[in-house]
C-alpha cells in the first residue's frame, strides 16, 4: 500500500476532498440568504436566482468541455456585467462565493495539522469566483499556517488539469514531483492531472470503479494509517 512516509509533499484537492457541503447550487438553494448576510438589498429572491442560473448555465458548458487553460474570471460569465452597478456585480459574485465555500471536519483539519508536523503540504483546488472568503475560512480553522502553498485556479486564470496550477504549488513548496503525493476525488481533473505532472495519486472513490490512481482511498483519513 502507497503511504505517506514515501514522500516529502502532500497536495489537496479542497472540495469533496477535504471539505463537505460545498458547491450548493440549484433550484432549491436559497442564494437571497448569503445576498443578505453579504449586504445585498436591491434584488429580489427571484431575480437573483435567475441571475445565478444564467451565469451556471454560461459556465458550466465552458468548465466542463474545456479548455481548462486559459479559462474565463466569473466575472466573464456575467450576462450583462457592464450594466450593473458595480457594487451590486461584487454583491452577486460574492454570494456565489459563499455557495462554494465546504465545511472541514475537525477530524481532518486535526489530520492536516498532524501531516504538517513531516510533511509540506499546499492545497490546489477549483473556485470559479474569487477565494478571499475561502481563504477566511481556511485561516478561521488556522489552516493557513498548515499549507505552505493554496492555489486557487480563480487566481491563475486556469482550471484543473491544467498544468501550470501543479507546477505553481510544487513550486511554491520546492519540491520534486517524484515525492510529492496528490490526494483528490475528481479522476479527470485531479488524479490525471496530478499524474501528468509526474506526481503521485491518491483518489477519494470507490475502489470497485476503475482508475488509474496509485492508491484509492474511501476518505482522506485514511492516510493517517
Amino acid at each position: 500500500m502507497l503511504s505517506v512516509k514515501a514522500f516529502d509533499a502532500i497536495l489537496f484537492d479542497l472540495n469533496g476532498t477535504l471539505a463537505e457541503g460545498h458547491d450548493r447550487f440549484g433550484p432549491d438553494e436559497d442564494y437571497h440568504r448569503a445576498y443578505r448576510r453579504l449586504g445585498g438589498a436591491g434584488l429580489s429572491p427571484a431575480a437573483l436566482q435567475d441571475r445565478i442560473d444564467q451565469i451556471l448555465a454560461r459556465l458550466l458548458p465552458r468548465y466542463r468541455n474545456g479548455p481548462e487553460d486559459p479559462f474565463p474570471t466569473l466575472r466573464d460569465f456575467v450576462p450583462d456585467a457592464e450594466h450593473l452597478p458595480a457594487a451590486e456585480l461584487e454583491l452577486l459574485i460574492e454570494t456565489i462565493a459563499a455557495h462554494e465555500i465546504g465545511q472541514i471536519p475537525a477530524d481532518r483539519v486535526a489530520l492536516l495539522r498532524t501531516l504538517s508536523g513531516h510533511h509540506r503540504l499546499g492545497l490546489v483546488s477549483d473556485l470559479w469566483a474569487p477565494a478571499n472568503q475561502y481563504r477566511d475560512y481556511l485561516s478561521a480553522l488556522g489552516l493557513d499556517e498548515v499549507f505552505g502553498s493554496m492555489v486557487f485556479s480563480c487566481e491563475h486564470g486556469a482550471v484543473k488539469p491544467a498544468r501550470r496550477l501543479f507546477e505553481h504549488a510544487l513550486a511554491e513548496l520546492d519540491v520534486d514531483p517524484a515525492r510529492t503525493l496528490f490526494v483528490g476525488d475528481d479522476l479527470a481533473r485531479d488524479i490525471a492531472g496530478a499524474a501528468a505532472c509526474g506526481l503521485r495519486t491518491a483518489w477519494i472513490g470507490d475502489p470497485a470503479v476503475a482508475n488509474a490512481a496509485d492508491r484509492v482511498l474511501r476518505d482522506v483519513l485514511e492516510l493517517a494509517g
